[in-house]
């Protein structure tokens, strides 16, 4: 097997984060300032990392915050971007976990330690390397960990909680329709709202027991009516704008609104602050990585078994949008992400 001396990647054109003026949202009219197409030397590998031949990553919101400064983390200027991917260890620490991942194809997340995975070939943690069978499709293992374990991740807390169902906005993205799934394995509603009526039948078919389009002229008189006759106490926003305190209003005392994205550069107004006193409401965000981190070993094998099962057994499956090769991504992404109904992938 050979081993390239150099590593073809998208590159990341800026450093840091943007703290001047942050957008607030991923529409992108080019990639020029953010991307360039090109090669770094491929890094030595400490124990404790693998070398992945790279077969498919997804675009999630994440990357694309990320690369305009929006992000939990900062730019790092000519390293390669992407934080999720599937491929084949290829090469190998000098460690014995990791050599044991020679061969494997394995879904993984990208970290400082190791290198994007918008590329021909990723420096990976081998503790972060989740082996897959042949029943999960590149597809579904690209995007293994962001959108799947956060769904299956902020589900147990809606569980938790003894909600009879959950509020999603974004009601078609990708998490939403996995946390859809969910609530009608395990008995609970999920009501869903959606900017576009074209979702309704694939949501619906995943079990959605209510589907609201916040553009309709009697939305806010629907949404009290869900609120009242459904009773939900858990929210689970990507968007985060006066929709969302309109739902969040609506709900009865106890409720909780869990922010996970900001697809929207609007910022909510808290409208009526008493409800956080006298009804018990509460605000709170989630973001995966602290979850995993708070998380034994053995809690995080029983979440990725669980996501597993689903993607063999076809009780989740990832919808593709898209696929590019990196080599036109730069030309082609900005019309591409404004298809919603489907993840974009970018392969070798």
């Amino acid at each position: 097997m050979t081993i390239p001396d150099k590593i073809a990647a998208l590159l990341v054109k800026q450093d840091g984060y943007n703290h001047t003026d942050p957008e607030g949202h991923i529409h992108f009219d080019t990639m020029d300032p953010y991307l360039e197409f090109g090669e770094i030397d491929t890094p030595h590998l400490e124990p404790g990392t693998v070398l992945v031949e790279m077969a498919m990553a997804p675009i999630n919101p994440s990357d694309l915050h990320f690369l305009k400064g929006e992000y939990g983390q900062p730019r790092i200027q000519g390293k390669p971007a992407g934080f999720e991917g599937v491929g084949t260890v290829v090469l190998a620490g000098d460690d014995e976990y990791s050599l044991s991942l020679m061969g494997q194809r394995v879904s993984f997340a990208a970290t400082p330690k190791g290198t994007g995975t918008w590329a021909t070939h990723a420096v990976a943690e081998s503790m972060l390397c989740i082996p897959q069978p042949d029943t999960v499709s590149d597809p579904n293992a690209a995007g293994f960990i962001v959108n799947p374990l956060t769904a299956a991740a902020m589900f147990e807390e809606v569980k938790a909680t003894g909600s009879p169902g959950v509020v999603l906005t974004a009601g078609a993205s990708q998490v939403s329709k996995f946390i859809v799934a969910l609530a009608r394995d395990a008995g609970l509603e999920a009501i869903c709202i959606v900017r576009r009526d074209v979702h309704n039948d694939t949501l619906t078919g995943l079990g959605a027991s209510v589907i609201l389009n916040q553009t309709d002229d009697d939305f806010a008189s629907k949404l009290a009516t869900t609120m009242k006759e459904h009773k939900p106490s858990f929210f689970i926003d990507a968007v985060v704008d006066s929709v969302s305190t309109q739902v969040f209003n609506a709900m009865g005392k106890n409720s909780h609104w869990m922010i996970y994205g900001s697809l929207s550069p609007e910022l909510p107004p808290l409208s009526n602050p008493g409800e956080l006193i006298f009804l018990n409401k509460t605000i709170g965000g989630f973001w995966l990585t602290p979850w995993l981190g708070s998380k034994s070993l053995d809690e995080k094998l029983a979440v990725f078994g669980d996501v597993q099962r689903r993607f063999s057994d076809g009780h989740w499956a990832t919808d593709v949008g898209a696929t590019l090769s990196i080599g036109e991504a730069i030309e082609q992404l900005p019309e591409v992400l404004k298809d919603p109904r489907g993840k974009v992938f970018l392969r070798p």
